[in-house]
């Protein structure tokens, strides 16, 4: 049964409004990943087409030694999800409904346009397929946006 205001006794009419969660980035993380299992090929193989993919989770790791990723060139503001097809490489941020770019995001951002990459920013599988279509990155379109 669906739940509407006269289904909350008891509750004031102000506060009746049933909001739905926002999708954290780690669960739209997941969700895309296997969106892009589905479209292309598993992460690490290439496609049929020729287009191969990865994701990188680098959130809040700070590892044991301060400072240690930074000497190694880890920097912060990677994009999640890696895209290279024809020798092009593509990238896209994912982001809940209410996240922003951090600012090391948005420099990333503008340096990977600079060296002629595309980037994008995605807020759930929909929007990621239509930047891969934008792109025109092959899929296998078993999923309709």
């Amino acid at each position: 049964m669906r739940a509407t205001a006269a289904a909350l006794p008891g509750i004031p009419p102000a506060k009746r409004t049933l909001i739905a969660p926002v999708v954290r980035e780690p669960v739209l993380h997941r969700q895309i990943a296997d969106v892009l299992r589905r479209e292309i090929a598993p992460p690490g193989r290439i496609s049929d087409a020729g287009v191969v993919w990865w994701s990188v989770d680098m959130a809040a790791y700070a590892g044991r030694v301060p400072g240690i990723r930074t000497g190694r060139g880890c920097i912060a503001g990677c994009a999640d999800i890696t895209v290279l097809h024809q020798g092009r490489a593509f990238f896209i941020e994912l982001k809940a409904d209410d996240g922003q770019l951090s600012p090391d995001q948005a420099a990333l951002a503008v340096e990977v346009l600079f060296a002629g990459c595309r980037y994008g920013v995605a807020r759930d599988a929909r929007e990621c397929l239509a930047l891969l279509d934008a792109w025109q990155i092959p899929r296998r379109g078993a999923m309709r946006i």
